[in-house]
């Protein structure tokens, strides 16, 4: 496809900056885009940020245009294309971190001109971003969806994926359509540059990688970037290393590739099919569990005899964590506890559904994650279980009885875990020969 970037043309006689707006275009988004005219581009250059303004339409040969004055230069897409872009991605790192606040969150390679004199020009991304709502999905793939994350991770991210593919000769999580591009780019592992491209410097990938979101680190700043990216200009990219070594690197980094492409590919199907799934899977599943529990209770004593009410309560309620449904099935008695007992089952079945074809499960133990410092979690990854439980006695019962506080976790395939917050009352009475839950009041 050949793509109908901004370019130089004559309007009157005189050259402009011509942005293809296409042909046929109805009034109402014409209007959009009239009301967007003054919104401002910028000029970064050695004197300082100036604001670019488009100055209105014409029209030429049945296409219509968007125009403003023109300077000499080279668009981004054009010089990536080229290959040689390295002194071009450290103007624009050094550009956006001099425009601060000013500076876009997203980046269009069709959008960046850089002009002679040095300066780079950053087109008004208002009005950019109305443009992309109709250009054709090749362009859009191409110029802008490629090289930022769908969830908006800034111009860092942008600059390691334009790296990325100045080193690898492609965009990270580059694919044929826009919404699987943005799915790869939430939920693809990526094998490091230093792997599938053996010869790249060390601390190239890792800037790349954490610029990303897939390294160790942290994305680098725009003006560590500049700094990174001058660093690179003077020494290059690439390390010199033994025919050998490369080619064991990159096997490696296939192998690995090949194995994250395969987890991506299960964790695409769970996504799609995961409410059929669970819906067969807790019919036969939950029919078992239920029968077994009841009958195990029925043939054999309760796992908690002995315990103090205190001890039965935390039993009951930290056991969720390890999906233990038998266990609390044990602490109560009759309907007491039974929805948050149908929780555990139902994320039981899940998880038992995701290990037979994932290999591993998509859910882990609240209290686990509580531990780790709770990392950032992707859907559909999640945890289930309950954290920050307090139990407070309660003065003048009957029998024991306690003020249950706590938060609980419960995992989501679409939006992630979600917690809610919850405080209950929970009376005990004994009852053959143990302590047990006989009412939980909400």
């Amino acid at each position: 496809m050949s793509l109908q970037l901004p370019a130089r043309r004559l309007r009157d006689g005189r050259p402009v900056l011509a942005i293809p707006v296409g042909t046929g275009r109805n009034e109402i988004f014409l209007s959009k885009l009239r009301g967007l005219r003054a919104s401002p581009g910028f000029r970064v250059g050695p004197d300082g940020v100036s604001e670019r303004r488009l100055e209105g339409f014409y029209q030429e040969e049945g296409r219509l245009y968007l125009y403003g004055s023109w300077e000499p230069g080279v668009c981004l897409e054009e010089v990536l294309q080229q290959g040689e872009a390295l002194p071009y991605l450290h103007r624009l790192a050094r550009a956006l971190a001099a425009l601060g606040d000013r500076r876009p969150e997203e980046l269009a390679t069709d959008a960046v001109r850089f002009l002679e004199d040095g300066s780079v020009e950053l087109l008004s991304p208002q009005v950019m971003r109305q443009l992309r709502a109709i250009q054709p999905e090749e362009h859009r793939l191409r110029t802008f969806e490629t090289l930022n994350h769908p969830d908006s991770r800034g111009p860092s991210y942008c600059l390691a994926a334009m790296l990325y593919r100045l080193v690898a000769g492609e965009y990270p999580f580059a694919a044929a359509g826009i919404e699987e591009t943005r799915r790869r780019a939430r939920g693809l592992r990526l094998a490091p540059l230093s792997l599938s491209r053996p010869r790249v410097r060390e601390e190239v990938s890792a800037a790349v990688m954490d610029g990303l979101g897939r390294g160790r680190g942290s994305p680098p700043t725009l003006e560590r970037w500049a700094a990174l990216l001058e660093q690179w200009e003077a020494e290059g990219l690439f390390r010199e290393l033994p025919e050998q070594e490369a080619r064991t690197l990159a096997a490696r980094a296939g192998r690995e590739q090949e194995q994250a492409d395969r987890a991506y590919r299960r964790r695409a199907f769970w996504r799609r099919h995961w409410r059929t799934a669970l819906i067969v899977a807790a019919i036969v599943a939950a029919a078992g569990i239920l029968s077994a529990t009841v009958l195990g209770n029925l043939l054999q004593p309760r796992s908690t005899r002995g315990l103090s009410p205190r001890e039965v309560v935390e039993s009951f309620y930290r056991s969720a964590n390890t999906l233990d449904h038998e266990r609390m099935q044990d602490c109560v008695t009759g309907r007491a506890g039974r929805q948050l007992i149908n929780q555990v089952i139902h994320v039981y079945v899940m998880s038992r559904v995701q290990q037979g074809y994932e290999g591993r499960s998509l859910v882990s133990s609240a209290e686990e994650w509580d531990r780790a410092g709770r990392p950032q979690l992707h859907p559909p990854e999640g945890v289930f279980g309950i954290t920050d439980l307090s139990l407070q006695p309660l003065e003048d019962q009957a029998g024991p009885a306690f003020q249950v506080s706590y938060r609980l976790w419960t995992p989501d395939p679409e939006q992630g875990t979600v917690p809610r917050e919850a405080r209950e009352r929970v009376f005990l009475r004994r009852e053959g020969g143990a302590w047990v839950i006989h009412r939980i009041e909400g």
